[in-house]
């Protein structure tokens, strides 16, 4: 297969210093050359230095995340302005087409891109979660030509193909189409692809310092790597049950797949061995869910490497066994999505029936086989109150992990909560979600967003220290002057004596 001409640059417009690699654009990259585009680029924001605290600095600020520090690895954040270096880039590249993948998260930042190079004209597809969500949104943009929605491997593929033979691409499955202007095809979605027949991911298109990232205060060499594409679960704040749902009503098979040993791997083999890759970061939204056969063949395939990995998952997919078993395969650390402490508000509203115990169980065969946990919780959901999120608390007082995350509750499109939200008109329908943010888009009347806020900031306190400062904590939650000056304190002291326990000390 002779190269083929085209020349694509990848815009990924990530937040800074979010440091994991985008598993999107490897695949994707690595399927366009498979197919005899080489002719590829990539523009990446993450390294570049930010006025603000990144989201990991923040986090190690409130005690979330354990100190840690890039020098160790000579990694330089860029100084430059990146808007100015996206304008060079593109002057001297020269592309055919810009691909963009984007979040809600960074949709404003890619806008701001975009406007930067408006006037070179460059034709510009744009793909991932928010286009799919949101695609009505998305093409209506000048500068936008393409949207895709669903799975871009094979529209990107079929798009540069027809690009390249400067052949009509109207008609291409996945695709929405805009010419001069003027949306001229909404079209249907491709049956889901065989994940079985995707190429090994292509990390060579990322700057090496890329693959880069903090775990509990060490820098690893780390890739991400996908063992299913979906998820069988339907949390209502997620956007995963609308990819199932939207693939459904199009009669476009299953969403949620899995990929078999052998193709992992494959990849894993190739990744380590070329990349020098020292750490694995499944991105699967559910890692567990696996029946007991596939989870010992993971395991099997999985000890021949044996390096640290990090994996989400659900209170439901953990059992002793399993736990003793991922500690003999190197598992370094699980977030558990525990999402809210009260059982019927969890299944009623967030689409999770568990029980509490079934966690506290989760978290302690975790702790008993020695895997570090991350205990995930959301505050601020729809027709919340003070006490429901104190629930959340109480069961975050009983879980036996390392770290704690507490986040605000994020509305994004897609989601059957941000239908409900909108419902109600607790939410400006114009509004983006964002994960990192700690003041809540919502307008509601069980509580406010100030309550929210305070709730938020001060979840970690309440949930380890002892209850005797719990009266001085709730005047931590006000960011007045002596609110913060308590807030300091008593961050101070968790910090000091507290961080270490795995449970609340009463």
């Amino acid at each position: 297969m002779s190269n083929k001409k085209l020349k694509i640059l990848f815009l990924y417009p990530n937040l800074n210093m979010s440091t994991l690699v985008p598993n999107a654009i490897s695949i994707l990259s690595a399927t366009l050359k498979d197919a005899g585009f080489k002719n590829i680029d990539l523009f990446d924001t993450t390294f570049y230095e930010s006025d603000g605290l990144s989201k990991d600095q923040d986090r190690v600020k409130v005690g979330q995340v354990q100190p840690f520090n890039f020098d160790e690895k000579n990694i330089q954040l860029k100084k430059s302005d990146m808007y100015e270096d996206f304008i060079k880039k593109v002057e001297n590249f020269k592309p055919d087409i810009i691909f963009a993948s984007v979040v809600e998260d960074t949709y404003p930042i890619f806008i701001n891109f975009m406007n930067a190079i408006k006037e070179k004209k460059v034709a510009c597809l744009v793909g991932g979660v928010f286009p799919s969500s949101a695609p009505e949104k998305v093409i209506e943009l000048d500068f936008v030509d393409y949207v895709c929605r669903g799975e871009g491997e094979g529209a990107l593929v079929d798009l540069a193909n027809a690009l390249e033979e400067n052949k009509d691409p109207t008609n291409i499955k996945n695709l929405w189409v805009k010419k001069n202007g003027k949306i001229v095809a909404r079209n249907s979605i491709r049956p889901a692809l065989d994940v079985n027949t995707l190429p090994v991911q292509d990390l060579s298109i990322f700057e090496d310092i890329s693959l880069h990232r903090p775990m509990m205060g060490k820098i690893y060499r780390m890739a991400p790597v996908e063992t299913q594409r979906g998820c069988p679960y339907t949390c209502r704040f997620c956007n995963s049950p609308e990819k199932n749902e939207f693939y459904n009503a199009q009669q476009a098979g299953r969403f949620f797949r899995k990929r078999t040993m052998k193709h992992l791997h494959t990849e894993l083999k190739e990744i380590i061995s070329k990349h020098g890759i020292e750490y694995i970061f499944f991105i699967t939204d559910t890692f567990l869910a696996m029946s007991e056969k596939e989870f010992d063949e993971f395991c099997e395939m999985y000890s021949e490497f044996k390096l640290p990995f990090f994996m989400n998952t659900r209170p439901e997919t953990v059992t002793e066994r399993r736990a003793k078993k991922l500690k003999e395969v190197n598992c370094h650390r699980v977030n558990i999505g525990v999402e809210h402490g009260n059982h019927k508000f969890r299944a009623d509203v967030v689409g999770r029936a568990y029980k509490n115990e079934l966690a506290i169980k989760a978290f302690n065969f975790m702790y008993d086989a020695g895997i570090s946990t991350v205990s995930n919780s959301i505050v601020g959901y729809p027709d919340e109150t003070r006490e429901l999120i104190f629930d959340s608390i109480e069961l975050a007082r009983k879980l036996k992990c390392d770290d704690m995350n507490a986040f605000t509750f994020t509305p994004y499109h897609g989601t059957s909560l941000r239908g409900l939200c909108e419902k109600k008109k607790y939410l400006n329908k114009e509004a983006l979600a964002h994960i990192y943010v700690k003041d809540s888009l919502l307008s509601m009347p069980s509580i406010s967003k100030e309550e929210i806020k305070g709730l938020m900031r001060t979840f970690v306190l309440y949930a380890r220290l002892p209850r005797a400062y719990w009266k001085e904590i709730k005047l931590a939650e006000a960011e007045t002057d002596e609110g913060n000056q308590k807030y300091t304190e008593l961050m101070n002291l968790f910090k000091k004596e507290y961080k270490q326990n795995s449970l609340a000390v009463d």
